[in-house]
C-alpha cells in the first residue's frame, strides 16, 4: 500500500505508475478573479474537503464564496456544503497580489484521544490534476495508504 510522504519530501511534483501525482496545486489567476467548485463524488469513511487559498501575507489577498458573507484567506469546503446544492457549485471570487490560487484536499479524522481534526498532505495523500481549458479536475487520495483516487473528486474552473 502506497505511502506518498517520503516521494514528496524535496519534489512537489512526481511520477508514479502512469500518473503525475501532486499535493497541492497553483493555479495562475489575475490579481482579481472568480470561479467555481464542484464535488462530483467522495468515497472514503473520512469526510472530505476541498481547500482554497491565497498566499498573501497582506490584508490584500482575500476569497469570497457565494454561501457566506465573510471574507478570508483561504476556506475548507466539507462535502456537507454540497448535500442541497444539486449539482450546483460553489461560486467564489478573489484578489490576490500572488497571482495564484492554491488548492488542495483534505480529510477530517479523530486521533487516538477521540479529538477531531483536519489532515492534509500526509499518508498516502495525493492528487491527479486534469487540465480541460480553464477548468481543472482533481482525483484524490486521502491519508489512507491506498491508490484508487477517488476519495475525492472535484473541479475547479477559473473565469476567463
Amino acid at each position: 500500500m502506497p505511502i506518498f510522504d517520503n516521494e514528496f519530501v524535496d519534489v512537489d511534483v512526481f511520477k508514479y505508475k502512469d500518473w503525475e501525482l501532486i499535493r497541492l496545486d497553483r493555479i495562475p489567476v489575475q490579481r482579481k478573479f472568480s470561479g467555481s467548485l464542484k464535488i462530483i463524488s467522495t468515497n472514503s469513511e473520512w469526510k472530505q474537503a476541498v481547500c482554497l487559498r491565497v498566499l498573501d501575507k497582506s490584508k490584500d489577498g482575500k476569497l469570497k464564496m457565494d454561501f457566506d458573507s465573510e471574507e478570508a484567506k483561504g476556506f475548507f469546503l466539507w462535502e456537507h456544503l454540497f448535500y442541497d446544492r444539486k449539482d450546483e457549485p460553489i461560486l467564489f471570487k478573489g484578489t490576490t497580489k500572488k497571482m495564484e490560487l492554491i488548492v488542495y484536499n483534505a480529510w477530517g479524522t479523530t486521533d487516538w484521544i477521540g479529538n477531531k481534526r483536519t489532515d492534509c498532505w500526509t499518508g498516502g495523500a495525493a492528487m491527479i490534476v486534469e487540465i480541460n481549458g480553464n477548468t481543472r479536475k482533481y482525483r484524490c487520495n486521502d491519508g489512507h495508504p491506498d491508490d484508487n483516487f477517488d476519495d475525492i473528486i472535484f473541479e475547479v474552473t477559473i473565469d476567463e
